[in-house]
């Protein structure tokens, strides 16, 4: 745990790690209070291109937790043919 306590900055994933469906998972408010209380880095990720930061901020929001669009980066892959 002191090992976690030093990390400077998280990246996380978003569904099935921070909330499913339309549900924060258990201890994830926490936690990110926890960073933003210590000033901790982070960003959530996603592949999907469907929301803005702005409208993914909002969904979890409306499920409790406040977290800014500054926090969200979308990947977009390519698939590729050889």
């Amino acid at each position: 745990m002191k090992e976690l306590l030093k990390k400077t900055g998280f990246i996380s994933d978003m569904d099935g790690v921070i909330y499913h469906g339309n549900k924060i998972l258990e201890g994830v408010k926490e936690f990110v209070n926890w960073m933003i209380d210590n000033n901790k880095r982070f960003v959530f990720l996603t592949n999907s291109s469907e929301r803005t930061p702005h409208e993914l901020s909002m969904k979890l929001e409306r499920m409790g937790l406040k977290v800014s669009p500054d926090h969200f980066i979308q990947l977009q892959w390519q698939r590729r043919s050889f």
